[in-house]
Order: structure tokens, then sequence, then C-alpha cells
């Protein structure tokens, strides 16, 4: 996401230009805000939809007479935050986002004096239920396979690929319907025939969301039609049915052969079970830490880099910022400063108030450094200070002293990480609540620190080189 900043005289109005929601009939915040010392009585609030047509008046308010307008369409689905105007909070939530509410939406302030708009481009995306694959019919020799899913939205990309992964050389017949919820019901045929590759896979992907659902089936050759149809419905009863009785003559032996075993076999038995069921669930524990792991591996690879730039306004006085303001750095070292701890700060210019936003920092090979993220009542406070220290509260923090690696948490060290790595990827998680820290190179997550975050707050990346100079 990126930050829209437009300045009028005293008054400044920010918001985020770009918004991806990624499920349906949820409840999502248009970000505005203005900054001033005070807000003037007579500010008139308009949110409107740009079409190319005709543009959608969503939803207007009046501070002066407390007048507010909804459009039909929107009727029940919008609210301001009426108690946080008179610190600027113009944003606007937006209920039971639906599909069509996707499009550019225009916070528009106006006063006597003055007057500012922002663009939002809110996309909206859904990824619904996983596709499946059946038999559908027959033709001719061959047959008929069909992929359907559900709840999609935009219309998916449906693949046929082969046991390589490659595409399949059969025309597939694609149908997809669009439903009033505004999602889409996808079913795509392929004909099948004999003798070809009779591992078939059905892949569906979401362009926007850069994810896919794939179903794969391997054909054995008795489904072919060679000689009858009644064959292959015939196989399909029987497989199961000789299964079924397989699984009740084993199951009538083993009661038999419990009836026979001794009283000693049979504790031993119980002692061995009780064995198992603590091994079971210590392996439960640890599978459950690496699937939370690899989670939020694949959350962080769906989101894409967000360049940062550093506040000249809101940095430690001695700190040096390149003209890019992509690079900071102490020149010349200070013995005074190297006790203290937490000194030399300096603030992203950019602020997240939703979603999942992800930026790296190079950190070198330097020994002594902390970077992370901070709330906006931390940031007002560290840039009253000079930014000579961080606050007691509202930062999360990934720190390196004298080669060792804490977390901000209780200021607990990070055992076991092997720190070579010259790049520190954070991952901002305000959906899921955490913040994660990666090895950015080889992608290998650090430590993830949970956090309480606010829909009416504003979080920015910070940066302490310590006493590094260069």
């Amino acid at each position: 996401m990126y930050i829209c900043v437009s300045l009028q005289g005293n008054i400044k109005s920010f918001t985020l230009n770009r918004l991806l929601l990624d499920s349906l009939e949820e409840t999502l915040p248009l970000p505005c805000k203005v900054m001033a010392t005070s807000i003037p009585g007579d500010i008139t609030l308009h949110w409107s939809l740009v079409r190319p047509q005709k543009n959608i008046d969503v939803s207007s308010y009046s501070i002066g007479n407390k007048e507010e307008k909804q459009d039909q369409q929107y009727q029940d689905r919008t609210e301001f935050f009426h108690r946080e105007m008179n610190t600027g909070n113009m944003s606007l939530k937006l209920k039971n986002v639906q599909a069509s509410d996707a499009g550019n939406y225009m916070c528009r302030v106006v006063s006597e004096n003055w007057y500012d708009e922002v663009m939002i481009d809110l996309q909206v995306t859904a990824r619904g239920g996983e596709s499946s694959i059946f038999l559908d019919d027959y033709a001719g020799q061959g047959i008929i396979l069909t992929c359907k899913l559900e709840g999609w939205f935009p219309e998916p990309e449906v693949l046929w690929l082969d046991s390589k992964g490659h595409n399949r050389t059969e025309k597939p017949i694609t149908i997809n319907t669009k439903t009033p919820a505004g999602t889409y019901i996808i079913e795509s045929s392929i004909n099948i025939e004999p003798e070809s590759d009779n591992e078939v896979s059905c892949k569906i992907i979401n362009n926007m969301l850069k994810t896919a659902s794939e179903s794969r089936i391997l054909i054995s050759d008795v489904f072919f039609p060679t000689t009858s149809p009644w064959m292959a419905a015939f196989l399909v009863i029987l497989f199961p049915s000789i299964a079924l009785i397989a699984a009740v003559g084993y199951k009538l032996k083993k009661n038999n052969d419990t009836t026979s075993r001794s009283v000693t076999e049979k504790k031993t038995l119980e002692e061995e079970k009780e064995r198992l069921l603590s091994t079971l669930e210590t392996n439960k524990r640890t599978d459950q830490i690496a699937i939370q792991d690899i989670q939020e591996h694949i959350d962080r690879l769906s989101v894409e880099l967000v360049p940062i730039t550093l506040d000249p306004d809101c940095k430690h006085p001695k700190l040096k910022l390149s003209e890019d303001q992509k690079r900071v750095w102490l020149e010349p070292a200070s013995p005074e400063l190297d006790a203290a701890s937490g000194a030399l700060l300096v603030v992203g210019k950019e602020g997240f108030m939703a979603g999942r936003q992800y930026w790296e920092v190079e950190v070198g090979e330097k020994v002594d450094w902390e970077l992370g993220v901070l709330s906006q009542s931390a940031r007002d406070r560290v840039k009253r200070e000079k930014a000579e220290k961080l606050p007691e509260e509202g930062y999360w923090s990934l720190k390196r002293s004298q080669g060792d690696i804490f977390s901000s948490i209780k200021n607990d060290k990070i055992e076991k990480k092997d720190m070579t790595c010259k790049v520190i990827g954070v991952f901002l998680d305000q959906e899921e609540g955490r913040i994660s820290f990666y090895a950015a190179r080889y992608m290998c997550l650090i430590t993830t620190i949970p956090a309480e975050f606010s829909n009416k707050n504003v979080y920015y990346p910070f940066l302490s080189p310590r006493n590094n100079t260069g």
C-alpha cells in the first residue's frame, strides 16, 4: 500500500490509495484523515464511487448541521466515525462488502476556505471453495471429466494439466455463471481418450490474490468404455465392496484374538496404547507449530514488497539520511551515544492503517541495530523527544546487540538463529494481529510477535542504527 499526501495551508489530509479485500461480506474501513491543529466546524464530508458513466454519492455528512445522507445502494451499509471527527478521522466504514463495491472511492473534505480530495482504489476478490473433479459422462471411447467450484471472484483462470504439469492438448469447455452475490460458479469439462496421459489435474487460479486450487486424479484404464460402460460401473461398485468385506473379516479376527489374550497381555497393550497416545499428542503439537510457521510464510509470500522512505522530520539530529531517504547513518560515531540503549531513531514516512505489508531493511555486517513497528502515539512521542529513545510501550521490534538477537517481548533472547544474513524482512499483519521478522535471503522465519492493532490507529516502520557508521 502507498501513502497519498496533499497539503493546503495548515491542513493536511492523507489516506491509503490502494486496498485489497480478499473475502466478501466483511466490514472494511476506507481510511481518510485530516491533520490539523483544530478541525473547522463547517466541514462537509463527501464519499463517492467514481464510475465512467455517473458517480455514486455513497455517503455524505455535514459537521455543522449534522446532516447525513446515503445512496440507496449503500443503505445501512456505511457508517462514519462521528466521535473521532474532531480529531480528523474522516474514514468511512463499509459493511457487508460485495463484489460490486470494487472501484475508485473519493474522499472529499470541503471547508469555507479550503478543500481537498483523495482517491482509494478498492479491489475486491474472493477465493471460494476447493475444486473437485468427477466423471460426468462417456463420449465414444473416451470419458468426460468435469471440474466444478463455487464462490470465486473475479473470474478465475482454469487450467487442465497432465502428469508433468503441462497444459493438456484436449480442448476444454468452460462455463462461468455469475451469482446474484457477484461471485462465480465455474464448470469446466474435458474429453479424455484411451491411451492418453491418464493423470489429470484441474487448476483454478485467482490472479489477483496469486493463489490457486488444484485437484488431481489418476484414471485407471477400466473406466474407459472399450467394451461396455457397464463394466466400469460394475468395478466402481465391486472394489469398495471387496474392501468392506476385508475390513469386516479383519475386525472379527481382531475381536477373537482380543478375547483369547491373557490379563497380563491386555495390561501390556494398555500401557503401550498410553505411550503411543502420548507420543501422538507430542507430535501433534510439533506439527501444529510447523503448520503455523508454513502458514505465516505463505501469508508473507502473498504480499508485495512495500517501498519505505525515511522521514527527515522524525529522526535523531545526529543521524544523516541519503538524498533518496532510503539509507541512514551516524557520522562520526559518538562514544556517548553508544551506551544509550535504543538511541538514534528514525521513523518511516509511510504509515499503515489496515491489511498486510512487507518491507526489507539492509543491516549489512552491523552487530548493533534495532528495527520494527511503532504506533501513531509512540511515533508522536518519539518526535517530541527528538528520537533519542523508544517509548516504554507502543512498539514491536527485533534487536541485535553485541551479536545476539532479542525480541521486544520481555527482551527475550532468540536462540539457535544463524544471523549472518544482511537483510531483515518485516511482515506487518494487522489482519491476524502479528509482526514477523525474516532472514530475507532465505525467507527463514526468525520470530513472530503477537500484537493488538486498532483500525483507528496508524503504524509506522522504524529503525535504529544505534552507534554504527555508514
